[in-house]
């Protein structure tokens, strides 16, 4: 009976050290019934999706809606396009093109808020990196803002509707892989 009590004991205590569950940014990873699922962010509205889960784990701007697997629809002059995400959403302006090279404020205050900066914009490409504390690597992604004819075709795609009076569309890919750099290679302006 007291070795039963002791191994119960040994148990009890091992399940108590058992590590902290992974952190993904902050946030901590959707192991545990109820938590929030890879696509959502605790708290967060139904309409609001995350870029990249385990990836990049940015939230998307409100009403924004993520796109995965979007490579065939937005690269179809590729014959093996890498695997990518695209993002759209509606924003104040007629129906002309957004300008590509100002990328979108609201995209951009979400992955501040994730831990990502903006280190250049060279057209439509804009590239982001994520600082590893205590080195002087960062991961780099870019977005690219799509044109009107890929944005079309993501939007058919997605059956989205047309964008209402004032209001235009607003898109970008994004590769579903990023890349560690360290020391000169990384992208500062």
């Amino acid at each position: 009976m007291k070795r039963a009590a002791h191994v119960l004991a040994a148990l009890l205590l091992a399940a108590a050290c058992e590590p902290a569950e992974p952190q993904l940014d902050g946030a901590p990873a959707p192991a545990v019934e109820g938590a929030p699922t890879p696509g959502e962010l605790e708290g967060a509205s139904d309409a609001q999706q995350i870029i990249l889960p385990g990836v990049m784990n940015v939230a998307a701007p409100m009403d924004a809606q993520v796109v995965k697997g979007c490579e065939k629809t937005v690269a179809i002059d590729y014959d093996q396009p890498p695997a990518m995400e695209c993002v759209f959403f509606l924003r104040d302006g007629g129906a002309e093109a957004p300008d590509v090279a100002e990328f979108d404020r609201l995209l951009d205050d979400q992955l501040v808020t994730a831990g990502w900066t903006l280190i250049r914009s060279t057209g439509a490409q804009h590239y982001f990196e994520h600082a590893e504390p205590g080195a002087d690597c960062a991961d780099l992604s870019v977005f690219t803002a799509l044109d009107a004819a890929q944005l079309d075709r993501l939007l058919k795609a997605a059956n989205a509707d047309a964008a209402p009076a004032g209001k235009s569309w607003r898109g970008y890919s994004i590769p579903a892989t990023i890349r560690e750099t360290c020391g000169a290679d990384r992208m500062r302006p």
